[in-house]
């Protein structure tokens, strides 16, 4: 049976339930026109099979009139069955004799015979003058089998009681016997209810609008929390970007100036090992906060799921080698394809690969493979590591989840990566779990997507463009506008070892007045300055005696795809996202050169 409340078309009684039994003190035949009407105009308009049996005080003929009058094409109605009016004296034989059983079949049988037809249940009244030849006793019994058998059905009933024929004993019974009564009190229709149950219901109201209350205050409380967690990340991201810039750029620089078998250039390494490991944590936080605000927009192209799974081991190999793990790629078969940002998936074998190496002790065993399941295929990341407890199995993948880890095991990160992890691999319309039988019994970790239904390309689609090679870069005047001292001189530097005469500005007006009287051929331009923004510097670049004749690269720790967007519409060339590779910075210089 179906639960949701139906109007009843009186006021005075609002919406109710399938099921509900109710009814109906009278004295006149307006009385039975003020209730009835509107009770049968909204069973009709709820696609309700209807039936009316009428009583002495308004017969079926004027109850048809008065229907044809407050429904449009009412007719239509009586002919398809869906409306039927009929007489009490012609529902009931003189000579017949009330069996409650029989009675109540009938109702349940007319109700599966309405849904038989297609309507959604059944609605009736029925007058109860006849019970004066029926038995008030046996009757009063058949009104309360009622209430139990109707809550099971798609039925509705009202019944209607003439003042006339009840006395005040009998209006006791039949208030008993139904769930609540309705009678006019001052000309008004007012609904009869017992004490206990008007204060559980007035209890019931006011309890519901205190929930609510509260609710709408908690949710909104919990939304302000979660707009302000996520503008925390994408700031802290930002922030952090900064002070790494320079760290990875004077680790270039050590790098470029000593014997590549020096401690120092050893150093060297590990620093720009350690910036890479930092600048994944702020990629991280910056993503998850991105994804959570539906600010990530995939780039959904047919792909070959080998080219995906590739990158994701060449970026996590550093890693796996430090800590001298066997790593077992199992490639799937170039034809097999999935429709997915490239990008993004390989963020996400990444991301599993990176933890596989992480919560593995050195020595351990990694490994990646694919396999086709009817039109899905399945990436397994396994390792042989410390596990997961039975109880964490779907909790890591909740943001900012962490597993428990000793101190002689300190190594962990921020709790976000595989959160990341699923809400990508979600927003591709497939699904992740996580396996493993308990602690120090090894992980895995499934990821399942759909394969793509395009038929497979004559040739392998890149994964991404490749970058052009800085090798042969010309000379060129560069102007370095950067309000961070240790980021601006340590780029500079490296600039200059790289050959490129280069001059400096810490902010835009300082950047206008260099460009006039430098003439670079490309300026690097950070977007947060102190005085005005670089996109307002660029604009003002643009619109100068310069023109287009400078490159402009913008170099800053803002890369959402709004952010690309506005150094695009700003006049910038191209856009690097800080802590950046030099070869990518030398990259796209030679790029502009090329220009």
């Amino acid at each position: 049976m179906e639960t949701l409340a139906r109007q009843s078309g009186i006021d005075a009684v609002g919406a109710i339930p399938w099921g509900t039994h109710f009814c109906q003190f009278y004295n006149t035949e307006a009385d039975l026109t003020e209730t009835l009407v509107p009770y049968f105009e909204a069973g009709l308009g709820a696609g309700e099979a209807c039936l009316w049996v009428t009583g002495r005080k308004l017969e079926a003929e004027q109850a048809e009139a008065l229907m044809i009058d407050a429904v449009p094409g009412f007719k239509k109605f009586i002919s398809s069955g869906q409306m039927e009016i009929v007489s009490i004296a012609d529902w009931y034989a003189p000579d017949d004799v009330f069996d409650p059983q029989t009675v109540l079949q009938g109702w349940i049988d007319k109700e599966s015979a309405a849904k038989h037809k297609g309507f959604n249940g059944l609605r009736l009244t029925g007058d109860t003058v006849w019970v004066e030849r029926s038995g008030w006793t046996s009757f009063m019994e058949y009104e309360r089998q009622v209430n139990a058998s109707f809550r099971r059905h798609n039925l509705v009933a009202l019944c209607t009681y003439c003042l006339d024929n009840c006395s005040a004993s009998d209006v006791i019974d039949v208030c008993c016997q139904h769930q609540f009564a309705l009678a006019r009190r001052e000309g008004a229709w007012e609904l009869l209810e017992s004490s206990s149950l008007k204060i559980a219901k007035d209890s019931l109201i006011r309890l519901n609008t205190e929930l609510e209350s509260r609710v709408e205050s908690r949710t909104a409380e919990l939304l302000s929390a979660l707009h302000a967690r996520d503008e925390f990340l994408a700031m802290l991201g930002h922030e952090l970007r900064n002070p790494l810039a320079p760290i990875r750029t004077s680790a270039e620089i050590i790098r470029t100036l000593t014997p590549a078998d020096s401690p120092i250039s050893a150093s060297a390494n590990i620093l720009s090992r350690q910036v890479g490991h930092l600048t994944r944590l702020v990629d991280d936080l910056l993503d998850v906060a991105r994804v959570t605000k539906g600010q990530i927009q995939l780039d959904l192209q047919d792909i070959p799921l080998a080219d995906v799974i590739s990158a994701a081991v060449e970026q996590t190999r550093p890693i796996i080698d430090q800590h001298l793990h066997a790593l077992s790629v199992a490639l799937p078969a170039r034809t097999m394809r999935v429709r997915a940002d490239a990008t993004r998936l390989a963020q996400v074998f990444g991301n599993l690969l990176h933890n596989a190496a992480k919560y593995t002790p050195d020595g351990g065993q990694v490994s990646i493979a694919a396999r086709t399941v009817g039109e899905h295929v399945e990436i397994a990341v396994r390792d042989n590591g410390t596990g997961i407890p039975d109880g964490m199995l779907d909790a890591i993948f909740g943001l900012f989840s962490q597993l428990p880890r000793s101190l002689a095991r300190s190594e962990g990160g921020l709790g976000i990566g595989l959160t990341l992890a699923k809400r990508i691999v979600d927003m591709h319309d497939g699904s992740i779990v996580a396996l493993s039988d308990g602690p120090n019994t090894g992980t895995e970790i499934v990821v399942r997507l759909a394969l793509a239904q395009a038929a497979p390309r004559s040739g392998p689609m890149p994964l991404a463009a490749s970058l052009p090679a800085a090798a042969a870069a010309a000379t060129s005047r560069i102007l370095l506008v950067d309000d961070n001292e240790d980021g601006r001189e340590a780029m500079g530097a490296l600039l200059q070892l790289h050959g490129h005469d280069v001059q400096f500005a810490c902010d835009g007006k300082s950047a206008l007045e260099a460009a006039i009287a430098f003439r670079p051929t490309i300026i690097i331009l950070d977007i947060g300055l102190p005085d005005m923004d670089g996109y307002e510097v660029a604009r003002r670049l643009r619109a100068g005696p310069l023109g287009s004749q400078t490159r402009l690269i913008a170099l800053t720790g803002y890369g959402q795809s709004g952010d690309i967007a506005a150094a695009s519409a700003a006049g910038f060339d191209a856009h690097i996202l800080k802590p950046a590779q030099m070869e990518n910075v030398l990259a796209e210089i030679a790029a502009c050169n090329a220009h």
